[in-house]
């Protein structure tokens, strides 16, 4: 009964400092963002309230990316006011142990884990696809993951051409900002055709008042020029859609889809098993946060446990990314780019809490 009475009481601080920090970090972020609204012009053009509703859908994704830090933090912070208040002490004297300490902690982890990979990822997923849609349709900017125009090769009706947009919409239906380069019998370019959008019907891209040039003659405005093509919308979505942007519950369809079309699916795959070992990521940002934040003396500098902790922190955060990296690029199986610097931390972190603990 004490062990349980413990253990909901270091599981509701740690909790209460998780959800804190988050806050924090969730408004100073929105103040950062208005504000480089604000410096670009954006502000003006959306008003201030859509600008507000634009921005807030664009931090769910920052902070995602910001969660395992959040989770090192707060487990640092928690176990060092538990130390300053001797509670730790108190309970090691009692012959609790260091595992039945850092339980609550690791549970919490585990259960913040899950939460972010099945219930925060499709939301942060929704918010940043509708955040790009507005970037693509208000303000004409790519929506694709590279923020490279992308350029597509074709060849149909005898006609060879390469078509190129600043954005992809609607599913890959629709190209924003559309240049067209036409080509002879020769391989010499023939004509260039620019509009402002390109719509995909009926096997042919429909292309709504463009500006068609042509070598030794004027410039002509036709109303739209249709341009035959045997892209499908799939095949083009694909080529440009952001892993982050889709939800961890839609991942394995992609890759299913992105494999079918012939195209590279490892960047898709890469971020599932990402989102599937983030559960294990926060348990090992925890146990590096108790090899800091558990260790009690009594000329110890705080200071000193916090900058080691977000160091080894640090350190398993970039090795994580470079391990997708590594995973995105068909190097090393995504499985094990995404599992072993989060068993290797892991690992790393029992041994030196039994060392600490046994000696």
């Amino acid at each position: 009964m004490i062990n349980r009475t413990l253990n909901l009481y270091f599981l509701r601080l740690y909790l209460t400092s998780f959800f804190s920090t988050l806050l924090a970090l969730f408004a100073l972020i929105f103040l950062v963002d208005m504000i480089e609204l604000s410096r670009r012009g954006r502000v003006a053009v959306l008003g201030f309230e859509s600008a507000v509703a634009y921005s807030a859908m664009r931090i769910p994704t920052f902070m995602e990316q910001a969660l395992p830090f959040i989770i090192l933090f707060a487990s640092i912070f928690t176990l060092l006011n538990l130390n300053r208040r001797l509670e730790l002490v108190v309970a090691r004297a009692a012959g609790v142990s260091i595992w039945q300490i850092i339980l609550p902690f690791a549970i919490g982890s585990v259960m913040l884990g899950l939460a972010a990979t099945f219930l925060y990822n499709p939301l942060a997923a929704w918010t940043k696809a509708h955040a790009q849609s507005i970037e693509t349709n208000v303000f004409g900017n790519s929506s694709s993951n590279s923020n490279e125009e992308i350029w597509l090769r074709q060849n149909a009706n005898g006609v060879r051409s390469i078509i190129g947009g600043a954005a992809v919409t609607k599913g890959g239906t629709e190209l924003r900002q559309v240049s067209v380069f036409l080509f002879g019998n020769d391989g010499a370019i023939t004509q260039r055709i620019d509009a402002d959008r390109a719509t995909l019907q009926n096997g042919q891209w429909v292309l709504s008042k463009p500006r068609v040039t042509r070598i030794g003659y004027p410039p002509s405005y036709p109303q739209e020029y249709r341009l035959p093509t045997t892209l499908k919308p799939a095949y083009i979505e694909q080529r440009v859609a952001d892993p982050q942007a889709i939800s961890v519950w839609s991942l394995p369809s992609e890759i299913k889809v992105a494999s079918s079309l012939g195209l590279n699916p490892m960047a898709f795959a890469m971020q599932f098993e990402m989102l599937l070992a983030q559960p294990a990521l926060f348990l090992a940002m925890t146990l590096v946060a108790a090899t800091v934040g558990t260790r009690f003396s009594r000329t110890s500098h705080p200071g000193r446990a916090i900058a080691a902790g977000v160091l080894a922190g640090f350190t398993l955060y970039v090795i994580t990314y470079l391990a997708k990296a590594l995973g995105s690029n068909d190097i090393v199986p995504p499985v094990v780019a995404a599992w072993f610097p989060v068993l290797a931390a892991g690992s790393l972190g029992v041994t030196i809490l039994l060392h600490q603990e046994d000696g």
